[in-house]
């Protein structure tokens, strides 16, 4: 009796299970189901009637419109899970998270897939766009180079347009040509465009200028802006007593201690300081490395200046010298000996002196000239901005800057190089491009395996020495790139 109503029980508990809680069951999963698994998933087996009520009023609402109940749409669940997170992150009091909170909702990123397919469509039309101008501009350049190697010569407007078309330097005497020659060009389409027959075009002819016909139109604001070189003979004796003073403050404020200290780093062997001033740079030099330094600077009381601090500074470095004279007359000041042959070193160094002398080409000339093989001359400049909207600023203020510093501080340092006949191994520019740090060499020495970048050490197997596109195979690369011998410091008994 006993066995039967045990059998009856749970026979009428399944009935109950079956016919009440699984449907129960099913439905609320039906609904999960409908909402597309935005409501956590609930085992069958979980018989919770307290997680069961809660999992369907998430999905449950009452329309009131309608008098009755009515399961949440997708959209309303999403606002919902938007809300929550936004108020979330609102109330973390942090800026970053709730902008990333309004970032990953629903509706922002349904929003944004909209942007990202017109961006796309953006991108897709303007890179087009550049590589038919790309194709177009190699192009022009293949039809040039054809003809430099058919015929053996191209014009000066060819020269340079293969230059720009190739992405290498253009320093800014040729930019001003080179504007010059695009303004002629300008002026040939219209004409061109304007030609409605065949034989006004020919008539017309292709476009071939000469360097005369860019007269009348060349930009000569540099050669205006730049002041001529004056006599400072005495300038530099008169400020020398209140020189570091004035010159401190506004180097500390630029951070200029840095550059200097990486010119000095540069030094090594017989070394020869031109426009040293007071010796702003001495007490960053490296005597573990340093034979010999020589100071030359055309003021003598600049020069008591670097004296005093170079004796302060290192007491027991004694081969040393002081000279005082111009850069312009540095072959004359370092003969010596029998055969009137001058003393060489094998760093030349010279910081914001170019800006000051009466012929700075010359002047580097001169250096060239006093170079050891595989020597360096190492340059702390400020010149003319790689901005064109600096450059008007510097040319405004030529003028004031002279006077009170007695420098031309909008002078082309690549320029000056160039025309020196000195290849640049390294270059550097900070301040808006103002402040030139520049290693050169003569251009029969060897370039250094350290001055390399890392793709030119592992990847490139020549060198190019002031490379220019236009120019043949032979004439453009220079030799092959090897490791040059280190220089170690050497007594010379002429220090």
């Amino acid at each position: 009796m006993l066995a039967g109503l045990g059998v009856g029980a749970r026979q009428g508990c399944g009935i109950i299970r079956h016919t009440f809680l699984v449907p129960a069951l099913y439905r609320n999963h039906f609904i999960q189901y409908k909402l597309g698994g935005n409501v956590a998933y609930q085992s069958l087996r979980y018989s919770s009637w307290n997680a069961m009520k809660k999992s369907r009023s998430k999905a449950v609402t009452y329309d009131y419109k309608q008098g009755k109940r009515r399961i949440k749409s997708q959209q309303e669940l999403d606002d919902e899970e938007d809300k929550v997170k936004v108020d979330k992150a609102t109330k973390s009091g942090s800026l970053i998270k709730k902008w990333g909170a309004i970032a990953s909702t629903h509706r922002f990123n349904k929003k944004a897939t909209k942007w990202y397919v017109a961006i796309y469509g953006v991108f897709l039309v303007y890179g087009m766009y550049y590589f038919k101008k790309l194709y177009s501009k190699e192009t022009e350049k293949k039809a040039i180079l054809d003809k430099r190697d058919k015929e053996g010569f191209i014009s000066e407007w060819e020269r340079l347009r293969v230059r720009e078309l190739s992405g290498d330097l253009v320093r800014t005497r040729d930019q001003e040509k080179l504007d010059a020659y695009h303004k002629l060009k300008d002026i040939y389409d219209e004409k061109l465009k304007k030609c409605q027959t065949e034989e006004e075009k020919q008539t017309l002819g292709k476009f071939d200028p000469e360097p005369e016909d860019i007269e009348g139109v060349i930009d000569r604001r540099l050669d205006r802006s730049v002041l001529p070189s004056r006599d400072l003979s005495g300038f530099y004796d008169k400020i020398a007593e209140k020189y570091d003073r004035q010159v401190g403050r506004e180097e500390l404020m630029m951070g200029m201690g840095r550059k200097r200290k990486w010119v000095m780093r540069q030094c090594k062997g017989d070394v020869l300081e031109v426009a040293s001033g007071t010796g702003r740079n001495c007490k960053w030099m490296n005597p573990a490395l340093v034979t010999s330094y020589t100071f030359l600077d055309p003021s003598k009381e600049m020069m008591k200046k670097a004296y005093e601090k170079f004796k302060k500074r290192w007491p027991d470095f004694s081969k040393v010298k002081f000279v005082v004279g111009k850069a312009e007359d540095l072959k004359k000041i370092s003969s010596a000996g029998d055969k009137n042959e001058p003393f060489k070193y094998d760093t030349i160094v010279e910081t914001f002196g170019l800006c000051s002398e009466k012929d700075p080409v010359q002047s580097l000339k001169n250096m060239k000239a006093l170079l050891k093989q595989g020597g360096r001359i190492i340059l702390l400049e400020h010149g003319r901005s790689s901005w064109d909207l600096v450059n008007k600023k510097l040319d405004k203020d030529a003028q004031r800057h002279s006077d009170k510093w007695g420098c031309r501080w909008n002078l082309d340092i690549g320029e000056i190089v160039d025309d020196a006949g000195l290849e640049i191994t390294k270059e550097k520019r900070a301040y808006l491009g103002t402040n030139w740090m520049v290693i050169c060499k003569r251009p029969e020495d060897i370039i250094d395996y350290d001055e390399l970048n890392f793709f030119e050490k592992y990847f490139s197997v020549n060198r190019m020495k002031n490379f220019d596109s236009s120019l043949g195979p032979n004439e453009a690369f220079g030799s092959k790139t090897a490791k040059s011998t280190s220089m170690q410091p050497k007594d010379e008994k002429n220090a």
